[in-house]
C-alpha cells in the first residue's frame, strides 16, 4: 500500500540564535496566529544505488522513524519548490512498490543506505484566521553520518518552510521576505541529502560527455537528448502509476528524441543512433496501446453526449464504462509489462551512453547556425515534399 501527495517546500540557512533568532510571522499575509510543535526526534537512513543514480536524477528513497509520517518515503522531483512524495509503511526492506517507481533510474541496481541522518525537530505552525494550517516552519539540528565503513560526519542546522495543502505557492514569497529582513537566506543544497553527501565526503562524482566542445552544434543537440531522455525517466513513475496525460507526455518525449536523432544524423553517427530510434518507436507503440485507449473511449463519450436521448436505447453509457474499465485495465498492464523488460532498460542506458559518449561527426565541432540551420533545413524539405504528394 503506498499513499502521495505534494509537498511544496524551501529550505533556509537559520540565524545563529537558533529558534530565538526567527521572527515572528503573526500578520504575515493570510498568519493570524503561531503555534509551536514538538519537539521530534526524526532517524532516517537514505538508500541509494552505489554510483548514486537516485541522488543524480534529484530523487531521494529513505526509511525514517519518528514524526506522525513514519515509514518509507520517495521523494520525486516536479518543479521549482515542489516534489511528490509516496510514502509506504515501515518493513526492514524497501518496498517492491518503490523499487518498481525507480527502476527508471536503478536499472535494476541494488539499493544500500549511502547515509543516516537524524534531526532534532521544532515546529512552528502558520494558521489562518479559521485555524486552518497555512504552513509548517521546522527548526532541525542535523547530524549526518556516511554508511560506508570510516565514512564522514557533518552537523549543520537547517530551517523549512513547507506548505499545506492546497495552500497558494505566494504564501512562500511573503514568509521568504520576512525572513531575509531577519538575515536568514535560502539553503546552498536543495535537500538535507545533497548536503549530507556533500559534507560526509560520500558524494559521487559526476561523468561528463568526452570531445564536446562548448557551444558547438555536438553540445547543442547533447543537451537537448540528455534534457529528453532526463524526461522519460522522470516520466516513468507517473505511467507506472497511471496518472493523467502521464502515457501521452512519454509518447511525445519518445517522438522528440526520434525527431532529433534522425534531423541531426550529420552531428551524431546514424549508425548509432538508428537503432535507437527503431527502439523509440518500439516503446512509442508499446504506450499507444494505453493512449488509444484513452482517446477512443474520450471520442466515444462526447458523441454518445452529443446524442439526443430518443436515439440513445439501453444503458449505453454503463457499456461504456465497463468496457473502458476492461479494456483500459488490459492497456495498462501491457504498459506496465513494456516498462519492466530488459529492452526498455538497455534503451534507457543507450541513452544514458550517447550522451557520455557521444559518436560526434566532423560537423559536431562546426558552426552551430549553418550545422544546425542545414538539418531544420533539410527536415522542412522533406516535410514539403510529404504534403505535395498527401
Amino acid at each position: 500500500m503506498t499513499q502521495s501527495k505534494r509537498e511544496t517546500e524551501r529550505k533556509y540557512e537559520p540565524s545563529p540564535g537558533g529558534a530565538a533568532g526567527l521572527p515572528d510571522l503573526t500578520g504575515v499575509g493570510p498568519v493570524a496566529s503561531v503555534t509551536a510543535t514538538g519537539p521530534e526526534k526524526l532517524d532516517a537512513v537514505y538508500h541509494d544505488t552505489e554510483d548514486q543514480r537516485l541522488a543524480g536524477s534529484s530523487a531521494t528513497l529513505r526509511r525514517r522513524t519518528g514524526g506522525p509520517d513514519a515509514g518509507w518515503h520517495l521523494k520525486l522531483p516536479l518543479t521549482g519548490d515542489t516534489r511528490e512524495e509516496v510514502w509506504a509503511p515501515l518493513s526492514d526492506d524497501v518496498p517492491e512498490s518503490l523499487r518498481e517507481l525507480v527502476l527508471s533510474r536503478t536499472r535494476g541496481a541494488e539499493l544500500r543506505p549511502v547515509v543516516r541522518i537524524r534531526s532534532a525537530r521544532t515546529v512552528r505552525q502558520l494558521r489562518d484566521a479559521e485555524g486552518g494550517l497555512l504552513a509548517e516552519l521546522s527548526l532541525d539540528e542535523v547530524r549526518a553520518d556516511a554508511a560506508a565503513s570510516g565514512g564522514g560526519r557533518a552537523r549543520w542546522s537547517e530551517l523549512e518552510v513547507e506548505l499545506a495543502d492546497g495552500v497558494h505557492p505566494g504564501l512562500l514569497d511573503v514568509v521568504e521576505k520576512k525572513l531575509r529582513k531577519k538575515g536568514i537566506v535560502r539553503a546552498d543544497s536543495p535537500s538535507k541529502l545533497a548536503r549530507a553527501l556533500r559534507d560526509t565526503g560520500a558524494a559521487v562524482e559526476r561523468a561528463h560527455p568526452s570531445g564536446v566542445g562548448a557551444g558547438s552544434p555536438g553540445a547543442y543537440v547533447l543537451a537537448y537528448v540528455d534534457e529528453q531522455a532526463g524526461r522519460l525517466v522522470s516520466l516513468d513513475p507517473a505511467v507506472r502509476r497511471d496518472l493523467p496525460d502521464a502515457v501521452h507526455r512519454m509518447r511525445v518525449t519518445c517522438r522528440r528524441l526520434r525527431a532529433c536523432l534522425r534531423s541531426y544524423r550529420s552531428v551524431l553517427d546514424r549508425r548509432v543512433t538508428d537503432p535507437l530510434r527503431a527502439e523509440l518507436r518500439w516503446l512509442s507503440a508499446e504506450l499507444g496501446v494505453a493512449r488509444d485507449q484513452e482517446v477512443l473511449g474520450e471520442r466515444i463519450g462526447a458523441a454518445l453526449a452529443e446524442l439526443p436521448d430518443d436515439l440513445v436505447l439501453g444503458p449505453v453509457t454503463a457499456r461504456l464504462r465497463v468496457w473502458e474499465v476492461s479494456r483500459g485495465v488490459e492497456a495498462r498492464s501491457r504498459t506496465r509489462q513494456a516498462l519492466a523488460t530488459p529492452r526498455y532498460l538497455r534503451l534507457l542506458d543507450a541513452l544514458d551512453a550517447l550522451v557520455r559518449q557521444p559518436p560526434l561527426r566532423a560537423r559536431a565541432a562546426g558552426k552551430p547556425a549553418r550545422a544546425m540551420s542545414r538539418a531544420v533545413l533539410k527536415e522542412y524539405g522533406r516535410l514539403a515534399g510529404r504534403m505535395e504528394r498527401a
